[in-house]
């Protein structure tokens, strides 16, 4: 199948676009690589919701990346001024946006009074203040065996801070539960767009700077 993540308006008049079932932004989609829509998709039969929702209640998503493990995808989703999040996805699940947050606007006031409601999932991991976060990946590799059980992610910048982009490691334990957060590349004051394990099991990183560049990470040379 194919999953696809839509934004919805930031802050502005049309941020309830999310909840919306009749309206496409602010979901994960699902369909077949036909575009024909799967009829097991969660609201496929139900009346005044779009047939290619898999999910909804979401703001504004960069990545999305199986867990090698569970097989379930993780999302990583921008919130405005604080909130940003991981969610694991859930078939026909309500992940709250706008009516619940951890952000706030970028004039300050809270999004919601309560970062979680009856009937919403919860993020998997969330950030106050918000590293605007970007692409992301899970280590599988065998270039750096204390990084597996590990998700890295891409930062933009650190809580509306300038040249505070960097890339951050999240540890897990064996329940994928966090465990510690790594900030890495912090001295290099650039944005980080995207990061992905290669094929060679190395580490490679996207800079979203006009004079952009691929960084490749290798293990340290043995003294």
């Amino acid at each position: 199948m194919l999953y696809m993540s839509v934004s919805a308006s930031g802050t502005g008049p049309d941020v309830t676009r999310s909840a919306d079932p009749n309206d496409i932004a602010g979901k994960t989609i699902r369909l077949r690589d036909d575009g024909t829509v799967p009829p097991d998709n969660p609201f496929y039969n139900r009346a005044g919701y779009k047939k290619e929702i898999y999910t909804l209640g979401h703001r504004n998503g960069h990545s999305m990346q199986l867990n090698p493990e569970t097989g379930q995808f993780w999302v990583t989703e921008q919130g405005p001024n604080g909130g940003d999040e991981v969610n694991v996805l859930k078939a026909g699940a309500n992940y709250g946006w706008p009516y619940v947050s951890n952000g706030r606007n970028y004039n300050g006031p809270k999004i919601s009074d309560s970062p979680w409601k009856e009937g919403t999932e919860q993020p998997w991991v969330v950030w106050v203040p918000s590293i605007a976060v970007t692409g992301g990946t899970f280590y599988t590799g065998d270039k750096f065996p204390g990084w597996r059980r590990s998700f890295f992610v891409g930062g933009l910048r650190q809580g509306e801070s300038p040249r505070t982009g960097h890339m951050q490691r999240i540890e897990f334990n064996d329940k994928w539960e966090e465990i510690r957060r790594e900030p890495m590349l912090v001295e290099l004051h650039q944005r980080i767009r995207d990061v992905r394990q290669g094929p060679d099991g190395l580490l490679y990183v996207a800079t979203s700077e006009n004079a952009g560049a691929i960084l490749r990470i290798e293990p340290a040379p043995a003294p």
